[in-house]
């Protein structure tokens, strides 16, 4: 079979042509189509071809999906010296043994994306190559990354990863109800005090029925992160400064917890009647804020894209959370990064994997992902009859140069609204917390532990005290564990 080029304009075209539509997805890839479009006569989650002479050949594991396979074509027409081979293994690649066992046994990746819960543990365990020469002899300046990022990215002084994006969370507010309870639209709350001061104004019931909420911690359900950023909120760390002693039953952490069931008990009817509320209004055409059945939420900045499909929905936020009193003033969010690592595996072309690397934190990876991304997004609002101007939106890169990018060609075509927040966003990367770094060498279970306290504690099996003592014992010996494999 001959391979051959394709232009950027005629990938875009050919895989969207394959494509029946994508959801306004939260946090994850977009998903592939149903049946893989073809790129030339070759399937596209097989070799991205180009030129019959190669100098090398790599592999890339990630989430394939319409985007990255442009990616991947981007890549190509600019270094047809590379061939890259393009694996789709979902979410495996986040921590489970196919990562772990490839790279051990050499047959693994050359490049691989990379979740937060687990860079630390693999970084540690030396799965990951330094890139500390590189950067230094390619002269990249280490201010255009985010600093509390580049920590998660480090062990032992040197640095074994690049930030892709950079997720953060909101706080959406409904301007129409700010103003029909006479609150300020233009302002969200600062304080917890704050939120509880508006839902006295914005909650509606009707004898023990909750007609509209004004806020629920822990909504959408089953996001195991709530917890953490109440606790960030209250200046609680998970860990102290060497990462090895778990910090989950300190005063911030429990306070925060106690805060969340005292809400959830005195505002949403209880922990059973909150979660009831909740099911069935998780998905973008049936979301409970973007429905009017909650006036507050504190949810992920993708969220922005999809509230954009409900031009009838009066809305306004922002990516400074609200905070304990104690820290009025204070600029708090959490920032969790996906990140690019070139594998220790056995046999790997170096040189090309750092070629591939520093091409997919650059401006024209996030153009070609975008590309694509903004033309899916306008097919769905076609197919589905959206209302509105449709967005696409890109988190932000952890990459100045790309953030610089992102703002100039996709945020500043945003409507007012839109582009107001998602600027918003990429204030955040330089000041929010980083979660990655938050779990250390036990990040996943950590988010196991964080998720298990919640609905301890809400649902009143456990007092927050016992459900964090509890959370903060599991979590240390994880640590303990993983910790005495490093040490021996």
């Amino acid at each position: 079979m001959e391979a051959r080029s394709l232009t950027r304009r005629r990938f875009v075209k050919v895989v969207l042509m394959g494509v029946g539509g994508t959801a306004l997805t939260a946090c994850a890839a977009t998903a592939a189509p149903e049946e893989a479009p073809v790129v030339g006569d070759v399937p596209a989650e097989a070799t991205v071809p180009l030129q019959a002479e190669k100098q090398a050949s790599i592999e890339l594991w990630w989430a394939v999906g319409p985007q990255e396979q442009a990616v991947a074509q981007v890549f190509q027409e600019v270094h047809p010296e590379i061939q890259l081979e393009l694996i789709d293994i979902g979410e495996t690649v986040y921590g489970t043994p196919k990562f772990t066992t490839a790279v051990a046994a050499g047959e693994g990746p050359e490049v691989a994306y990379q979740n937060r819960h687990t860079f630390q543990q693999f970084s540690a365990r030396g799965l990951y190559l330094p890139l500390d020469d590189y950067l230094e002899r390619d002269g990249l300046d280490m201010n255009d990354f985010p600093p509390m990022q580049m920590k998660t990215l480090s062990w032992g002084g040197p640095i074994y990863g690049l930030p892709n994006v950079v997720d953060g969370r909101f706080f959406f507010w409904n301007r129409a109800h700010f103003e029909e309870a006479g609150i300020d639209p233009d302002a969200g709350p600062e304080t917890w005090d704050d939120i509880v001061e508006y839902t006295a104004k914005l909650l509606k019931r009707n004898g023990d029925t909750i007609e509209r909420y004004a806020f629920i911690p822990g909504f959408p359900p089953g996001l195991s992160d709530q917890l953490l950023i109440y606790a960030i909120e209250n200046g609680g760390a998970s860990m102290d400064e060497s990462g090895r002693t778990s910090l989950l039953d300190s005063s911030e952490w429990v306070e925060a917890l106690e805060w969340c069931m005292n809400y959830t008990d005195e505002y949403c009817g209880g922990f059973e009647m909150a979660t009831g509320s909740m099911q069935g209004f998780t998905g973008q055409a049936q979301d409970m804020f973007a429905s009017g059945m909650i006036s507050m939420t504190s949810y992920g900045g993708w969220m922005i894209q999809n509230y954009a499909a409900f031009p009838d929905l009066d809305h306004d936020g922002t990516a400074v959370m609200p905070v304990a009193p104690h820290l009025k003033g204070t600029k708090i969010n959490w920032n969790c990064d996906y990140s690019w690592a070139m594998t220790s595996k056995r046999g790997g072309d170096l040189e090309a994997g750092w070629t591939l690397v520093k091409f997919l934190i650059s401006p024209e990876k996030f153009e070609a992902e975008a590309t694509v991304g903004q033309e899916l997004s306008k097919a769905q609002w076609e197919r589905e009859g959206l209302p509105g101007t449709p967005v696409y939106y890109a988190a932000a890169p952890g990459y100045r140069p790309a953030r610089e990018w992102v703002a100039a060609n996709v945020y500043a075509n945003y409507p007012d609204r839109q582009r107001k927040m998602a600027e918003s966003t990429l204030d955040c990367v330089e000041w929010g917390q980083e979660c990655g770094l938050i779990g250390g060498l036990a990040a996943t279970e950590l988010w196991t532990e964080m998720a298990t306290a919640w609905q301890s504690a809400l649902s009143h099996t456990l007092s927050p005290k016992e459900a964090m003592a509890q959370a903060q014992a599991n979590h240390q010996r994880a640590l303990d564990e993983n910790w005495a494999k490093l040490d021996v």
